[in-house]
């Protein structure tokens, strides 16, 4: 399931998600030589083989999967629901985007261009979800997360934006540009500590006098008290494994505050190779 924590403050957008993903067996009862009586006649009725309905089973698949990625070394996307689609990672979709995106570079149009990639790869894998899938069937979102221009114009102040997204049978879209939390994926632990604070105002968080390091630290927090409860609660954990952290402010763009090892290795790499592709562009010479 996840849990995406995107959060406005004054000075930056702080970005966190979990790394764990689920998944589920589906088990299925065969009862054989089966002999009852039927209730009126008293009967004896036999089968051979009796199937009983499949029931799924879920259960922690791994506690590394990624869900928080950089966009263009510039916006902030967490992703939280469907982990695999077509046979891939998240991680896949979301660099095979940039790879192929070579359009506006503005926070808006590289949401509405992700939306529909993601919808072409929804109906490769369930061809009919338009069709036939339930209105309320929302099997990927996402937080993309940066700045905008308020009128377009250099000068202009910019703005911090969540793109609140749900991609199904009625996509849902949200925008949020105030200083407040965004949250996304399993939000019931969350929700409950923000009920708390509506009943007692002394307990609500003031996230319009946060630093950039209180909205940090909020966000871990968020995600490892939720993480902790399940683990002591009756039922499979949707949030857990290490937390990665990401900030996107008005003048640094993206940046990186916590994140899992093999990630970094996997960046570092990335952006030597765009560095390595600048250059050649630029000098027609490969840089080694």
């Amino acid at each position: 399931m996840s849990l995406v924590i995107s959060m406005i403050v004054p000075d930056g957008i702080v970005v966190a998600t979990d790394s764990l993903s689920l998944s589920q067996n589906i088990l299925e009862f065969v009862a054989q030589n089966v002999e009852t009586e039927c209730p009126h006649c008293r009967k004896k009725i036999g089968a051979q083989e009796l199937r009983l309905p499949p029931i799924p089973i879920p259960f922690s698949a791994s506690s590394y999967t990624q869900k928080l990625f950089s966009l263009k070394n510039k916006f902030a996307l967490g992703s939280f629901g469907l982990g695999i689609l077509n046979n891939q990672s998240i991680h896949y979709h979301v660099r095979q985007f940039e790879r192929i995106y070579n359009k506006s570079e503005d926070l808006l149009s590289i949401r509405n261009a992700f939306i529909k990639y993601i919808e072409k790869e929804l109906l490769v894998q369930f061809p009919e979800y338009r069709e036939k899938a339930p209105e309320d069937w929302h099997p990927i979102g996402f937080h993309l997360n940066g700045y905008e221009r308020s009128d377009g114009k250099p000068a202009a102040k910019l703005t911090g934006v969540t793109h609140e997204v749900y991609i199904g049978r009625k996509n849902i879209v949200r925008k949020r540009d105030n200083i407040g939390c965004t949250i996304g994926g399993d939000m019931r632990v969350v929700r409950k500590l923000w009920e708390i604070g509506k009943e007692d105002p002394r307990l609500k968080f003031k996230y319009r006098l946060f630093s950039l390091q209180d909205a940090i630290d909020l966000s871990e927090s968020l995600i490892g008290i939720t993480s902790t409860i399940q683990r002591f609660a009756n039922e499979v954990p949707s949030v857990g494994g290490e937390i990665d952290i990401a900030l996107v402010t008005p003048f640094n763009d993206f940046q990186w505050i916590k994140r899992k090892k093999l990630m970094e290795i996997l960046e570092e790499l990335k952006g030597f190779q765009s560095m390595k592709q600048k250059n050649f562009l630029e000098t027609g010479k490969e840089s080694k």
